[in-house]
């Protein structure tokens, strides 16, 4: 890992919640089914999802014993099309696409999910096969939970069942923005956009995304992001590292973004509108080192 990209992980992973000694816990595995070796001494870490720290304690409990914690590199692929879903993954820290294509087409993104959200909503809706894949674009952690497992505590605590729907219904305003977005705005705008999401995501200015993921999330020609980025650059909003890009003036961008980007920050921003839990999980050490480290 060059000296740039090192920094720039460790600025994306440097607002994770000061960690405390916890118990010993089990190995974990990765999306790909190697497992992390477990670690004596462990971690606790606040949750930072969101849908999960809007949950009740009470909620939240019933939950912590089928949650386990995993990491995911850029390009791990959380769900596929047509392939049954077996697990819902609930986004700590990065950032994933979600993407449809057709044969003729090459893929392009219809939303992002952070820790605002999770992957596989068309499992909790009932529905084992989904239509476009999920893969991390920009790469850290999340706790991923049984489809089977869930869906048993969606129908034992009506509060998770809600939840969940509510997230729903926000990503499905932020599919048909997008839509709009893709068809009728400039790339500027619509690149702005989508860095303006993603920091909102990772509560950091310096999101760890190659130009090569950012023309594949919008669907153009790597040379054109090129250009649009150093356009960006010269106005001074960006600045590109190698294998980040640096949100430093984030005023420039919003001069520079469409309204489609109010619109689906305020359509999430509904959600958790009575406040957040602290709650905590145990995390192995090894895990938070893949995370800081952007494997």
């Amino acid at each position: 890992m060059t000296p740039d990209r090192r920094r720039a992980s460790l600025a994306a992973g440097a607002r994770l919640v000061r960690a405390e000694q916890g118990p010993t816990g089990t190995p974990f595995e990765k999306p790909d089914g190697i497992a992390l070796e477990g670690i004596r001494g462990q971690q606790t870490v606040r949750v930072q999802n969101r849908l999960l720290a809007g949950l009740a304690p009470s909620s939240f409990e019933r939950l912590r014993p089928l949650l386990q914690p995993v990491a995911l590199k850029r390009r791990a692929i959380l769900q596929d099309y047509h392939h049954p879903i077996e697990h819902i993954y609930f986004i700590e820290r990065g950032v994933a696409s979600l993407l449809v294509r057709t044969q003729r087409d090459g893929p392009v993104e219809i939303a992002m999910v952070g820790r605002l959200g999770f992957v596989g909503v068309a499992a909790v809706l009932g529905i084992q096969r989904p239509a476009n894949r999920c893969l991390m674009s920009v790469p850290g952690y999340a706790l991923r939970i049984t489809v089977c497992d869930l869906q048993r505590a969606m129908q034992w605590d009506p509060e998770i069942r809600q939840q969940l729907f509510s997230y729903v219904h926000a990503l499905l305003v932020h599919n048909a923005q997008t839509t709009l977005c893709s068809a009728r705005h400039s790339l500027e705008e619509r690149l702005s956009r989508w860095l303006l999401l993603a920091a909102d995501r990772l509560d950091d200015r310096v999101i760890p995304v190659t130009h090569d993921m950012l023309s594949v999330i919008l669907g153009v020609r790597r040379a054109s992001v090129t250009t649009t980025l150093a356009e960006l650059e010269r106005d001074g909003g960006v600045v590109k590292l190698r294998g980040a890009i640096d949100l430093c003036d984030r005023n420039v961008l919003m001069r520079r973004t469409c309204e489609c980007y109010q619109i689906i920050s305020s359509e999430y921003g509904h959600l958790n509108r009575n406040g957040c839990h602290e709650h905590r999980f145990p995390v192995a050490a090894s895990l938070m080192r893949a995370c800081l480290c952007c494997v």
